[in-house]
Order: C-alpha cells, then sequence, then structure tokens
C-alpha cells in the first residue's frame, strides 16, 4: 500500500496556552513528535511517501517504516508547503493521504485535492478539529489505517469544517462548511463532525442541581467550555466566554480563560481540583477537544470520580460514547468506564467511554 503522510509541525501549539487555534502561530508543538509515534506503532507496514524535513521525513526517518522522500517539504511549512505536497502525492499516485494536524490542515489538504478521490485520515494533533475526517485518537487513525488496507473499512463522504479563529476566542462560534471529501470509517474510530444544541430548560436544571449538590467552597473547580457548563457560571452571577477554560474555588472565580500553564501553578498540588465537562456534540469527546488547557500535569491528579460531566438528553442521545484524548494514553486508559452524566435536576443517564482501540 502506497500511503501519503503530511505533518503540519505547527498544528496544535495553541491548545496548551489557550490560544483557541494555531493558524496564526509559528510555534512548534512539542507534544506533536510523541503523537505521531503513538500513531505510527499502530500504523500497518507499507511505502510512505513523505515531505522533506519536519513535514514527514523528521518523523518517519526512524521509525522502521519504509518511506521515500517527496521533493516538496520544507521545516518553516506554510499552507503552500502542504498544498504542493498533497498535489505532488497526487500525481505520484497514493491509495490514501494521512495528515497529522487540525481542521486549518484538513482544509489545506481538501483544496489540494480538488476533485481527486483519494481518501483522506487525519490524526488528531491540533487544537481545532470539527471536521469528520479525524480518528479518535493517534492510535485509532493507525488502527484505522491497517484496517484499510485489509480492505476492512467503509468509504463514506466527510465534512472540512474550520471556524473563526479570532471570533471563537472571543466566544463566537462560526463555523463554516469548506469541503466534502472521502474519508474511511470502522465502527466508532472515526470521529463524526461538531454538532450544537441549545435547551435552555435543561441547561438552567443541570445547573441548579449542580450548585446544590455538588459545589463544595473549598474545592478547585475547572469549568470547561460550553453553554451546559457556563450556565453554572451565569448562576452564579458571572457572564464567560462561552468558549473558555474558567477556575474557581467554590462558587469565587481565580481566573476566566486559563490556560495550562495557569492551571499547574494556580490550584497547586494539594489542593482538591474538580473537572466540570460537557461532551462535544456530535463526537462526545470530554477531554481533548476544545479544553486542551486541560493537560496532562493537570489530570495526573484528577481521578475518574473528580470529574463531573454534565449534558442535555438530546445532546447525549447523540453521542455513541464518551472520548478522552488526554495526550498520555496511560491517562487515556485511567478514565476508561461508566459515567453518571447529570441530564436535569438529579436526573443522570450512564454512558460508558469508547474502546481506546
Amino acid at each position: 500500500m502506497r500511503i501519503g503522510l503530511i505533518i503540519n509541525p505547527f498544528a496544535g501549539a495553541g491548545g496548551r496556552i489557550g490560544h483557541k487555534g494555531s493558524d496564526d502561530l509559528r510555534i512548534e508543538n512539542p507534544e506533536l513528535r510523541a503523537r505521531v509515534s503513538r500513531f505510527l506503532s499502530t500504523a500497518p507496514e507499507g511505502l510512505y511517501l513523505v515531505p522533506r524535513g519536519k513535514m514527514g521525513e523528521y518523523f518517519v526517518v526512524n521509525s522502521g517504516k519504509e518511506y521515500r522522500l517527496l521533493r516538496s517539504g520544507r521545516d518553516d511549512s506554510t499552507r503552500e508547503d502542504t498544498i504542493r505536497a498533497v498535489r505532488e502525492l497526487r500525481s505520484t499516485g497514493v491509495d490514501i493521504i494521512v495528515f497529522a494536524g487540525g481542521d486549518g490542515t484538513a482544509r489545506d489538504v481538501a483544496e489540494a485535492l480538488e476533485s481527486s478521490e483519494i481518501p483522506i485520515l487525519g490524526v488528531p494533533t491540533g487544537v481545532k478539529m470539527h471536521s469528520g475526517v479525524f480518528a479518535s485518537t493517534p492510535e485509532a487513525a493507525g488502527i484505522l489505517l491497517k484496517y484499510f488496507e485489509q480492505g476492512r473499512t467503509e468509504i463514506t463522504r466527510g465534512e472540512i469544517l474550520d471556524i473563526d479563529e479570532d471570533a471563537y476566542r472571543r466566544g463566537e462560534y462560526i463555523v463554516r462548511l469548506y469541503y466534502i471529501v472521502n474519508t474511511i470509517k470502522f465502527q466508532n474510530l472515526l470521529v463524526s463532525g461538531k454538532e450544537e444544541y441549545s435547551f435552555q430548560e435543561d441547561l438552567n436544571e443541570i445547573a441548579q442541581y449542580f450548585l446544590d449538590e455538588f459545589l463544595k467552597e473549598d474545592v478547585y473547580y475547572v469549568l470547561g467550555p460550553g453553554a451546559t457548563v457556563k450556565s453554572i457560571e451565569k448562576m452564579l452571577g458571572y457572564y464567560p466566554n462561552f468558549l473558555s477554560t474558567d477556575l474557581f474555588l467554590g462558587r469565587k472565580p481565580i481566573k476566566f480563560n486559563v490556560n495550562y500553564q495557569d492551571l499547574l501553578r494556580l490550584t497547586g498540588e494539594l489542593n482538591p481540583v474538580k473537572l466540570v465537562l460537557t461532551p462535544i456534540g456530535g463526537q462526545g469527546f470530554v477531554i481533548g477537544r476544545g479544553n486542551q488547557e486541560i493537560g496532562p500535569g493537570v489530570l495526573t491528579r484528577v481521578s475518574r470520580d473528580d470529574i463531573v460531566i454534565l449534558s442535555s438528553r438530546i445532546k447525549l442521545s447523540k453521542i455513541e460514547c464518551l472520548r478522552f484524548d488526554t495526550g498520555s494514553p496511560d491517562l487515556d486508559r485511567k478514565y476508561e468506564g461508566v459515567y453518571k452524566v447529570i441530564v436535569g435536576y438529579d436526573q443522570f443517564m450512564a454512558v460508558r467511554t469508547c474502546s481506546i482501540t
């Protein structure tokens, strides 16, 4: 099998710093190499056609995979380099194009495909991953690719979505459909595009129940993004950014729109910390999409029992299972199991996590 593999070395750099995207950043993501290695560890043998430098060569040279270098590729890459690499892969001939990045990279790949029917598969390494072409984890991407080689996957149509990052940082969610492409699917290893729901009565009941039964004044609460969680903050008298991650001590706000370093610094090692989160509509991610400020250094201190999950009934009914993409396979396994999700005042639904493999 001939596999095109393209890496965006800058994808995901904005996640831990709370930047809500990396389109305007020229910072390499320090976690990228580990995530690409996780993909390669489960990916099949085959001939990998990769761009030069940090767009591909750097990641496969010691991987044990057979590879061939393209003419395109450089370390300080731009979207034009991605487009050039995809066009070279089209002319060279590949069975599938795999890319590591986020929605911005997906847009560039889809643009360069033009009318080509070559399927694409995203290894999730970006900040924004709303498009329906991403595997649930790097390992899942490798397994999907293996199943594709074995003829076990379904070719399906995937939407390439992206948002306005500047508006996103202001709390405005403006999403646009750019392309529809071929991708591959097997059970729950591929994640569908993000969906939005709003049911204010449910949200008010959920928020009131949390405040009445869960909130303790001596506990730190990391309140994630999304209307469901923000209804708690509104009930406390605050009007936060809809898409921010905020830190409270009991009912008192410590800092709005925190980043990863803020959480490590402000919560301290000895203080109890609880996460209050809602899964992403249509995808089911509790950790790893839209809240990458909550990184492994924080999560090592948080048990399954310290995670409070909230959701409207209608959103939860459209989620197959809950997903965790923490950045650490060990932490992903730690959070496996069944969660009691608050869906109303003293009302719950039991939802299991997706299988990691």
